[in-house]
């Protein structure tokens, strides 16, 4: 039985990019870089990340953008309306 997980996207056209704000990249054995922006589609999230820690650099923030969120779930709707009070017996 073939078993898939869907298509894995690995082109910068996927519609979900991921931007990893990082410092302290070793770009060679004597100099570090200052913060920079990696800009990566989401499947490559966890590549860039090792790569990043590989380097002797640091994550300081990351951010999610385009396509959806899956298993965030919308905040509830406000009521209409009054509440009604409750009766007492």
């Amino acid at each position: 039985m073939k078993v898939s997980a869907g298509t894995r996207g690995t082109g910068l056209n996927s519609s979900r990019q991921v931007a990893l704000t990082v410092t302290g990249v070793s770009n060679n054995d004597y100099s570090r870089t200052a913060d920079m922006v990696m800009n990566v589609p989401f499947t490559r999230m966890n590549e860039t990340m090792r790569l990043v820690h590989s380097l002797g650099g640091r994550i300081v923030s990351v951010s999610v953008t385009g396509g959806g969120t899956v298993g965030t779930p919308e905040p509830p709707a406000p009521r209409k309306g009054k509440a009604k009070p409750k009766q007492e017996d």
